[in-house]
């Protein structure tokens, strides 16, 4: 960890078109509403806890480290289909990736040794790994990836779990500083969220504190080699050049392997290496998705035609005779009720929020543009010698059974040509949301044609995918068919 922050200065260094006048160190947050940190404000949650501690000390000199902290948590989500938009929700940049289990997902560990593989495929892979869980079979394996030589420095990180509950039952004023008011909020009472399974205030303050001495450790670490060893540039710059210069889409066997039943292996779990069976490869995923925060990579960079104008207020109800003639952006009404229930506590900072394009078989075709992000040589080629699924979900919520079915109600095209039902399949297991599974993969057909940004010069490789609702029983108030996620294999 210690040369994490001794790269970031030396990488500044080196770097010739850096727009910052200093280092910086970014720690990208990702999980649900714990993370969140529902009941509290924004501000209060254990990320920017330890922003608060961390933050003036990496100014300082020798170091002046600028550190950014995200906190690019949603509330109510499963780790995949958001596992695969990493970028999107943490940014390239992201020094430190994380992801907090517990309550939606089980006690399994499948859901994130995929979720690590993609945080693997990351720009500065290996990430500084944060797990907010301690669960043995997920603490397991993270060990697992450590002793592969994968993660070099991950970290579980728990709340209350740290805490001996006998200093919890002495009288509020012989508690340490920091277990008073632990019963207490830090937004309103009677905020949204104020749920038992949610930390309050000063149990965020716990871990942001926890996170920090971690930190703190590495940081007395980095300025001993700093003060007593000349060479410690040169040192970094080595182990960069040895990262760097290693396959970005190789990595270790999966310790878990349940994601071959899922559908999707090839997403989550790579495949064997034809030159080194020793080796797993991973195709480029490529994510685009209308939840927020967005960082890059926002849904409507792709859509072609097929939408409604929309409302700029994602809280004020949409009329019906929107969705005649287009797919209209929206948010589902447990979604809206809620957002609508924290505006009356001044919205608390909460910036996470689950649109999506919702259709019904009035809304006519949705048509979106994939672009290729792959390594193979463009060319006039078949589609699936360059793309080797597409997987669409839809936002995960509480509706009722006459809800959209995306297996029976969607039909698709994907490079002019028809996809027949057989081609569409569940994604099981890894992105499922109340025992809902919430994604679908389509295979690309044979006869499927790729097309061209610019068609005069052959450049600009991608494939047109359409979208209908075709299913007569839907409707808006039996629940919609809705698109929240897109995302595309490269070969």
């Amino acid at each position: 960890t210690a040369n994490r922050f001794l790269n970031a200065i030396v990488r500044h260094e080196a770097s010739a078109l850096s727009s910052s006048e200093q280092p910086e160190f970014v720690m990208a947050f990702a999980g649900y509403s714990v993370t969140v940190g529902r009941g509290n404000h924004l501000e209060q949650s254990y990320p920017f806890v330890l922003e608060h501690i961390l933050s003036p000390i990496l100014e300082m000199p020798p170091l002046g480290i600028k550190l950014v902290v995200r906190n690019s948590a949603i509330g109510g989500i499963p780790s995949f289909p958001y596992g695969w938009c990493l970028s999107n929700f943490l940014g390239k940049d992201a020094d430190l990736v994380s992801w907090d289990y517990g309550m939606n997902e089980g006690n399994g560990a499948s859901g994130l040794d995929s979720y690590v593989r993609q945080a693997l495929m990351m720009p500065k892979s290996p990430p500084l790994f944060v797990l907010l869980d301690m669960k043995r079979p997920r603490l397991d394996l993270l060990q697992t990836y450590v002793d592969l030589g994968a993660l070099p420095d991950p970290i579980a990180l728990g709340g209350r779990d740290a805490v001996d509950k006998r200093l919890l039952e002495l009288p509020e004023g012989d508690r340490p500083t920091g277990l008073q008011k632990w019963n207490e909020w830090g937004a309103p009472k009677g905020a949204p969220g104020q749920s038992p399974w949610h930390p309050k205030k000063m149990e965020h303050e716990l871990m942001g504190w926890m996170l920090a001495m971690h930190m703190l450790d590495a940081l007395d670490v980095a300025l001993e080699n700093m003060g007593h060893d000349a060479g410690w540039r040169s040192k970094i710059l080595e182990l960069e050049e040895q990262r760097t210069n290693g396959s970005a889409e190789v990595s270790p066997p999966p310790p878990v392997i349940d994601a071959r039943k899922s559908g999707a292996a090839s997403l989550l779990h790579d495949s064997v290496s034809d030159t080194d069976r020793s080796n797993w490869q991973m195709n480029h995923v490529s994510c685009r998705t209308s939840f927020l925060p967005n960082i890059s990579g926002d849904l409507d960079s792709i859509i072609q035609s097929g939408v409604t104008k929309n409302e700029e207020d994602m809280l004020k109800s949409r009329d019906d005779s929107l969705f005649n003639g287009g797919w209209v952006m929206d948010v589902g009404k447990l979604e809206r009720d809620t957002k609508l229930k924290v505006l009356k506590y001044g919205g608390l900072g909460y910036i996470d929020m689950k649109t999506a394009y919702y259709g019904i078989p009035s809304s006519g075709a949705l048509k979106l543009w994939l672009p290729y992000e792959g390594s193979v040589n463009t060319g006039d080629a078949p589609a699936f010698k360059f793309f080797n699924a597409i997987v669409l979900c839809e936002v995960n919520e509480k509706r009722g059974d006459g809800e959209c079915n995306m297996m029976s109600d969607l039909t698709f095209r994907v490079g002019d040509e028809v996809v027949p039902k057989s081609s569409v399949s569940r994604v099981k297991g890894v992105a499922s949301y109340l025992k809902k599974e919430i994604c679908i993969r389509i295979d690309i057909p044979g006869e499927a044609k790729i097309s061209f940004q610019s068609e005069e010069q052959m450049k600009g490789v991608g494939l047109t995918l359409e979208v209908s609702v075709t299913g007569t029983g839907v409707s808006r108030e039996k629940g919609a068919c809705s698109i929240s996620h897109v995302i595309w294999e490269n070969l």
